[in-house]
């Protein structure tokens, strides 16, 4: 933390700076680094390095090398890099051997390893790794772990930190910065100062000469004329002009002064030189000349740091132009009022000499080479002064900055942070998973439970149906066990179906395409209305695919009683008795006719479900998907209910809003929809109808009472 001067900003990116951060690194030795791998991590050895490296050459790349110890003595370098692609691979395979203090040639050029302190403290085989960067590259890294900050907007202090895996370095880094700080305010400081003193000592050594031609022109005037002491034979003559001779010394002395002044400043136009404060009575320029100086020395700074052509430096040369030509016509003003001033102080003085006509003319003569002598006195006596109080300026080395307080590291490391980290892991195992879920969702087309139907249809759900892993290419409930899920699941279905419509008999089972089961639904619905005693009659009704017939082999079947037109094919002859369960009947779909649909839209088929009617129970007759072809939408006239079977993740959910409209159009009879292969594992279906529950298998143990208060079976 330090107190600096009033251009704060300034100050801050000068702190920062790459020119500054290049003496920090080459007074540090920051060019070579030395690092040892510990466990999963490299650690730094500024504080305790094994070795120092004496490179021949200065660096133009960035390169480094290993370093394994052999011995006390020998060491062994291997791993050069940083070579080129030409020179890598066979800097890479190169070993060398090297003694301490013998200067060896390497793929990195000519070195000397010297041996510290530390060297002795590593065992035999240890490794370590130097790399030596270029200046620019080890400013540039140097910068990369200094920040500098204002302490707060009331104060002119400056905090600044440095992050370094090594503390040691770090602080010296600190240290060093503001060393280096320091130094270059005072280098900034003692510009002004010593261009005042070379101004200074070439006026000195030109008065000097003339005071010296002037002192002998009254020695040889003395000389000649036989002149002891010029004063006293003018005493009268000094006693009348000496108001008058002072003012024109003074004046005199002003304007050379302002003279040789405004001949500097158009002598030195184009360049970066600051120019001399003399401080010259009555001229408003001095302040002026104080700014420019100021404003000079800061786009020195500024162009050292950046660029000629930097927004900021051109800024500062627009503006010291300005001020120069502002000091260049204020310095005529001024010479010029002195002119004046001058003329009227010697035409004053002319008048008193004239009214002395008796004064000797050789008087006049010397009180003329005297006065010179005292003007050239004055000039010189002046000079020498400024050169002193120049000189104690540059002999003042202190700057107007200070160390506040000196750095201070901290116990605990400042990155990685672990909080952080385990705070970011913690949301990104949440954000991961939930993103993967969301997507899964958004891209999920399909239906995915009972709650997608509910939002998009007011259509019942008879049901819901487990999804059932079995081999059986034609699966039946028959051949599990009495309390497994899917015999449960399709009793409740059996229960379901008596609220669509009670004492309902006939029932027909469709699906929007093939694949969503329901040849799988009318097969075990059958049984399970078998399983209740009573008689129940199956009819494949999709005549073209003959899903469920084709274990029962080519039979007259269904087609054959519609297409007899005589009454010489019976009921009898086309059922077959108990083919998939007792007390449940089966008509096959029978041959494939050439006009399935207009021979299913006789009245035949009403003809048939009278006489079914009359011997069964329950009639459940399996059709076609709904849009492949018509035979579905022919064969519902006959149903009394209609089981729509939907898939979950195989129907589409664009389609529920099509089954609304014919829901709400009654194009079926008593539609409801039986929601096939649910995924009970599923949280929300955990509990749903009774199969989640979990019935207790057949050895025995205690059964759970049925949601709907009513025994299996």
């Amino acid at each position: 933390m330090r107190s600096v001067g009033d251009n704060l900003k300034n100050e801050l990116f000068i702190l920062t700076s790459l020119r500054l951060m290049e003496r920090v690194a080459d007074t540090l030795g920051l060019d070579v680094d030395y690092t040892a791998q510990r466990a999963l991590h490299t650690v730094s050895l500024y504080d305790c390095r094994p070795v120092e490296v004496e490179f021949a050459v200065p660096a133009v790349r960035n390169v480094a090398f290993t370093v394994e110890k052999l011995d006390e003595d020998v060491c062994r370098l291997s791993a050069f890099e940083g070579l080129g692609d030409e020179e890598e691979d066979a800097a890479r395979k190169a070993v060398i051997d090297v003694r301490f203090g013998v200067p060896v040639n390497t793929p990195v050029g000519t070195l000397t390893m010297q041996r510290t302190g530390h060297f002795a403290g590593l065992k035999k085989g240890a490794r370590f790794t130097v790399t030596r960067y270029t200046p620019r590259t080890a400013a540039q890294i140097c910068k990369a772990k200094v920040s500098a900050a204002e302490y707060d907007k009331e104060s002119s202090l400056v905090v600044i930190g440095c992050n370094d895996v090594n503390a040691r370095r770090a602080e010296d880094i600190l240290n060093e910065i503001f060393a280096a700080y320091k130094r270059d305010v005072v280098d900034n400081k003692n510009r002004v100062a010593q261009n005042t003193a070379d101004f200074v000592e070439e006026r000195i050594a030109l008065i000097g000469n003339e005071l010296a031609s002037v002192e002998n022109r009254l020695v040889n005037f003395k000389k000649q004329n036989g002149i002891i002491n010029i004063t006293q034979s003018a005493q009268t003559f000094t006693t009348e002009s000496a108001a008058a001779r002072k003012l024109t010394l003074d004046l005199e002395t002003q304007l050379g002064i302002a003279e040789y002044l405004a001949d500097y400043v158009n002598k030195h136009t184009n360049t970066n030189e600051l120019i001399p404060a003399l401080n010259l009575t009555g001229g408003d320029f001095n302040g002026q000349i104080t700014a420019y100086n100021s404003l000079m020395n800061e786009r020195n700074r500024l162009a050292e740091n950046s660029s000629e052509e930097q927004a900021t430096v051109r800024e500062a040369d627009r503006r010291l132009a300005e001020l120069r030509t502002a000091i260049a016509a204020s310095l005529r003003s001024y010479v010029q009022t002195v002119k004046m001033q001058l003329r009227d102080a010697r035409d004053n003085e002319r008048l008193i000499s004239g009214s002395m006509a008796g004064v000797p003319e050789k008087e006049k003569q010397g009180l003329d080479i005297q006065r010179q002598q005292a003007l050239k006195e004055a000039l010189y006596t002046y000079l020498l002064n400024k050169r002193e109080d120049v000189a104690m300026q540059l002999a003042i080395n202190e700057a107007n900055v200070r160390l506040v307080e000196a750095p201070i590291g901290l116990n605990a490391p400042v990155a990685p942070r672990r909080g952080v980290i385990m705070l970011i892991a913690l949301a990104l195992g949440i954000a991961i998973p939930s993103l993967v879920i969301w997507l899964r969702t958004l891209l999920d087309v399909s239906v995915s439970g009972r709650k997608d139907i509910e939002e998009l249809t007011n259509i019942p759900i008879a049901g819901e149906l487990p999804r059932w892993k079995t081999d059986d290419k034609s699966p039946n409930i028959s051949a599990c066990s009495s309390d497994a899920p899917i015999a449960e699941a399709f009793r409740i279905l059996r229960h379901g179906i008596n609220f669509m419509k009670r004492n309902a008999r006939v029932f027909v089972t469709t699906s929007t395409t093939p694949g969503q089961g329901k040849s799988f639904v009318s097969t075990n619905l059958a049984i399970v209305f078998g399983k209740t005693g009573k008689k129940v009659l199956l009819i494949d009704g999709d005549v073209r695919k003959r899903t469920i017939s084709h274990q029962f082999g080519r039979n007259a079947g269904l087609t054959g009683f519609l297409n007899d037109d005589g009454n010489s094919v019976t009921l009898d002859d086309i059922v077959i008795p108990n083919a998939l369960d007792q007390n449940v009947d089966f008509i096959p779909a029978g041959m494939l006719p050439p006009n399935p649909s207009e021979l299913l839209m006789s009245d035949r088929l009403e003809e048939l479900m009278r006489r079914a009617l009359e011997r069964y129970d329950y009639i459940v007759i399996d059709t076609t998907p709904m849009f492949s072809v018509a035979d579905a939408g022919i064969l519902s006239r006959v149903a009394e209910v209609t089981l729509y079977v939907v898939r979950v993740g195989v129907q589409d959910k664009a389609f529920l809003a099509d089954l609304e409209r014919m829901y709400q159009n009654n194009h079926f009879n008593n539609l409801c929809i039986v929601l096939n292969d649910v995924d009970v594992t599923n949280p929300r279906y955990s509990c749903s109808y009774g199969y989640g529950y979990g019935y207790s298998n057949s050895s025995g143990g205690r059964r759970r009472r049925n949601p709907f208060g009513r025994s299996k079976g």
